[in-house]
């Protein structure tokens, strides 16, 4: 009886034994099991996302120092007597992430836009090294458009490191060194493809040279891009360390003929994250008219992509880009011994005093009229003051809606944001023009920090210029601002856009009233 017993119970572990396995080949756990082949797809160079390695790697990713910066950032900068250059710096960023990881059972398209992700050049030699945990498991090396692009290995999970360089024949940042990582998980009975899109470890810079409409670019002379600094790439980790500062990298426009806009060829730089990138352009001639370009201050980040745009203009025609809307540099003023409109001299200086719907401003001082309520004969005719400066019609007063999207740009989140040192804080930052001295103060827009000397001009900056009633006092100085907007929902037709705030602290102080017998401050858009 014993006897049949532990026969029965053979019995029943081997049925249930069979079951298993066939549960686990119904179930693919058999793939993972016996050797796999991988196909390579390689996709090319895409976007870069910095001077950091993927997680999963067998070393540490840090990169070193990092720098707050600006979504754009811009400078005025002078060209010559006649004639200012607005120079803004983007980030060069794609609609969507790529994908950079492997597929097990199909090849996996990129989420990127049309032109996000460009060939890898036939003839480029990339490097697949494919690892579990400390262990590289295989190493391949592939030659772009020769033969095919796969290998052998055991079914499995596994991290992927990929590497090549743009000319590898080159010396210094001109080599491109080109760096991908993910994972990849490996089924035997599969089709396992690899897909690969490598990305800059250093900082490009293309620059885009715009003279204007009805103007011609004749010649722009070499010239340099600063700092640029000596380097090593990990090609295991994909992590770049930098040394000290080396020759200043070279602008070229090569093959343009004479055209209103140039781009130039793209410039790699090895440069450690800084805010003071110096660009250089001595001898630049548009319609036979020679001027040169010097600029610093620019922040630059390791391993991004930034165009360099270079528009040119009359001095009068510069604005500040922000909230969806171009801004006049100044506050608006007056001059009654000329009858010119025009703007204050200076980002922090303030203008005339307004009262809404008038065109001309509040006389100050006034001892003849203590009591100046707003007139005709003083203040008149109506309209709008911002449409009389020259060129005419360039310029109006903001709307409501266009100060609801400058402070919903600069909100948490918000397109002009930043998003740094919190991603929680507006980018609105109240403080003195130039930080810690003085004691007028205004407000910063598109930052959470005060932006420095030599970035402040990028940045809308409304000063706390009170506000005047009918008399000859002002209320409210260096601790508001008052701004003229139109609103044609109220019985007015205008509205105050009030902020206000503490020395070097956030800005969340903005709000919006109205006082018909009060003169305020006005800072145009342009049409």
């Amino acid at each position: 009886m014993k006897h049949n017993y532990i026969k029965t119970l053979v019995a029943c572990f081997i049925t249930v034994a069979v079951f298993v396995s066939s549960c686990q080949k119904e179930n693919g756990v058999d793939n993972l099991r016996g050797e796999a082949t991988v196909t390579i797809n390689m996709q090319g160079v895409g976007r870069s996302t910095g001077n950091k390695a993927k997680a999963g790697l067998r070393a540490s990713a840090n990169a070193g120092n990092t720098i707050a910066t600006p979504a754009i950032q811009r400078q005025v900068i002078k060209f010559n007597d006649q004639f200012n250059i607005t120079a803004t710096l983007r980030e060069v960023t794609p609609d969507a992430t790529p994908a950079l990881r492997a597929s097990a059972k199909r090849a996996e398209t990129t989420a990127a836009g049309a032109g996000d992700i460009l060939p890898l050049t036939d003839g480029t030699v990339y490097t697949v090294v494919i690892s579990q945990g400390d262990e590289v498991i295989t190493t391949k090396t592939f030659t772009q458009g020769d033969g095919e692009h796969e290998f052998n290995i055991e079914a499995g999970s596994y991290t992927y490191a990929a590497y090549a360089y743009r000319d590898a024949s080159a010396s210094g940042a001109d080599r491109d060194p080109l760096w991908a990582s993910g994972t990849l998980s490996v089924m035997a009975g599969e089709n396992n493809t690899l897909t690969i899109v490598l990305e800059h470890k250093l900082t490009e810079v293309t620059v885009v040279f715009n003279a204007g409409s009805g103007r011609t670019i004749n010649a722009v002379g070499s010239g340099t891009l600063a700092p640029n600094q000596t380097y090593t790439f990990n090609e295991e980790t994909g992590v770049v360390a930098f040394g000290v500062e080396t020759t200043a990298a070279s602008i070229n426009f090569t093959e343009q003929t004479a055209a209103q806009t140039w781009t130039s060829n793209p410039i790699m730089i090895a440069v450690e994250d800084t805010d003071n990138g110096i660009v250089e352009l001595p001898n630049v001639i548009i319609n036979n008219i020679l001027g040169s370009i010097t600029s610093s201050g620019w922040a630059l980040k390791a391993g991004v992509q930034y165009r360099l745009e270079l528009n040119l203009g009359n001095k009068e025609n510069q604005g500040i880009d922000v909230g969806g809307s171009v801004w006049s540099p100044g506050n608006l003023t007056y001059n009654a011994s000329t009858g010119e409109y025009g703007f204050s001299d200076a980002n922090n200086q303030p203008g005339d005093y307004w009262f809404a719907g008038y065109t001309k401003p509040k006389v100050l001082p006034d001892p003849s009229n203590s009591n100046q309520k707003p007139n005709l004969d003083t203040n008149g005719p109506l309209g709008d003051p911002c449409a009389l400066t020259a060129p005419m019609r360039s310029w109006r007063l903001p709307t409501r809606a266009e100060m609801n999207q400058l402070q919903t740009n600069t909100n948490p989140g918000g397109a002009d944001n930043p998003g740094t040192p919190q991603s929680w804080a507006v980018a609105r930052w109240v403080d003195t023009f130039t930080p810690s001295t003085g004691n007028t103060l205004g407000m910063f827009f598109g930052t959470q920090v005060h932006p420095g000397v030599a970035n402040r001009d990028n940045y809308l900056f409304l000063l706390f210029g009170g506000s005047y009633n009918d008399g000859n006092s002002i209320f409210g100085l260096n601790s508001k601002g008052y701004y003229l907007i139109s609103n044609p929902t109220t019985s007015s037709g205008y509205e105050f856009l009030d902020i206000g705030g503490q020395r070097e602290s956030l800005g969340w102080d903005m709000a919006f009233g109205y006082t018909g017998t009060h003169a305020v401050q006005i800072r145009c858009v342009q049409n």
